[in-house]
């Protein structure tokens, strides 16, 4: 079984995309895919990208990595209260 990907590493294989016109086609094409599939528009202004990471958070294809998240981020507003 393959394992899946911190949201870093996601995240940085799509940004490579970015490097070919045949990559950034297929960026646009699984954000079309994904909004097809949830039945949601992606919001004007956002990257393909964001968009493809957040569908991926919240279906599970992306690893949990606690440190991902923003309460853990030093500089949070969370942790700066």
């Amino acid at each position: 079984m393959l394992q899946k990907k911190t949201l870093q590493q996601r995240e940085k294989e799509l940004q490579s995309w970015l490097a070919t016109p045949a990559g950034r086609e297929e960026l646009q094409d699984l954000a079309s895919k994904y909004a097809a599939m949830s039945g949601k528009l992606r919001p004007a202004g956002k990257s393909a990208i964001t968009y493809i990471l957040v569908y991926e958070r919240e279906h599970g294809l992306i690893a949990v990595d606690r440190t991902d998240h923003p309460a853990n981020m030093s500089g949070s507003p969370a942790l700066s209260r």
